[in-house]
């Protein structure tokens, strides 16, 4: 067994090295935070769980990789300012757009980094390229915060992203491999004030289409909104329910 704390250092190592060397050689400035890494069971009864809540054809760590032991999720905190400019108007500024494509295009490239730290470590990897994909209309074959939830990074708020101990404003990529470690529990405490109190609700508020409520998530209005305003940002966003909110930069509850 590899020690799991190792496997968590290791990567952070990885990222803040990769990440650092790509901005370096871009051009552009880190808009991140210390990443956090998570280490899920690739045989959690989680996962075979999430065809029942987040999409009837999602996939299996061993659809990537037959004999998948661990799932190492990631998350890219953003730094205050990138949320802070997003909280302005009703559509995306272009800031967050930026931060969103940066994000993107730097993970996409990094993801291959970390497998081959991994390959080198005597293991195998594989990235799940198809995350980002859209099936179905709205639902992705790979729910990357679903992914998180279980190798305990955080818990889901009622705007559906999830809740960190450095908030929910950034993204999360993960990489499935065979490394057989000591895995992280799933995340199971509310950390939504909303739904621990009812004292917060302002991602409802705030959200231009109503699609947040009591009563669930308007997933058809949401991914609508995120459509239209690919004419202004070229990209399916818009980040208003994570944006100025309490849960943003932190863990509210703590």
């Amino acid at each position: 067994m590899v020690d799991a704390e190792a496997v968590r250092e290791a990567v952070r190592a990885w990222i803040l090295e990769f990440g650092g060397t790509y901005c370096r050689e871009h051009g552009e400035m880190p808009i991140w935070r210390e990443p956090l890494v998570g280490l899920a069971d690739a045989d959690s009864p989680l996962f075979p769980g999430l065809r029942d809540i987040a999409y009837s054809g999602h996939r299996m760590p061993q659809d990537y990789l037959p004999g998948a032991r661990t799932v190492i999720s990631y998350f890219m905190p953003f730094t205050e300012d990138v949320p802070g400019d997003n909280t302005k108007g009703d559509r995306p500024v272009g800031s967050w757009t930026d931060a969103y494509n940066l994000t993107n295009e730097m993970c996409a490239s990094m993801n291959r980094f970390i497998a081959s730290k991994v390959s080198d470590m005597g293991y195998r990897a594989a990235v799940p390229e198809d995350a980002g994909e859209i099936v179905d209309g709205t639902y992705s074959v790979w729910s990357q915060r679903h992914v998180a939830r279980i190798a305990g990074l955080g818990n889901f708020g009622m705007n559906g992203m999830l809740i960190t101990d450095v908030g929910c404003a950034g993204r999360f990529f993960s990489i499935i491999t065979d490394i057989p470690c000591g895995h992280d529990e799933p995340c199971l405490e509310e950390r939504c004030l909303h739904r621990i109190d009812g004292s917060c609700g302002r991602c409802m508020r705030v959200c231009p289409v109503s699609a947040l409520n009591d009563d669930g998530f308007r997933r058809d209005a949401c991914l609508g909104r995120c459509t239209d305003n690919m004419e202004l940002t070229g990209q399916q966003i818009c980040g208003k329910c994570l944006c100025g909110m309490p849960c943003s930069l932190r863990d509210p509850s703590a």
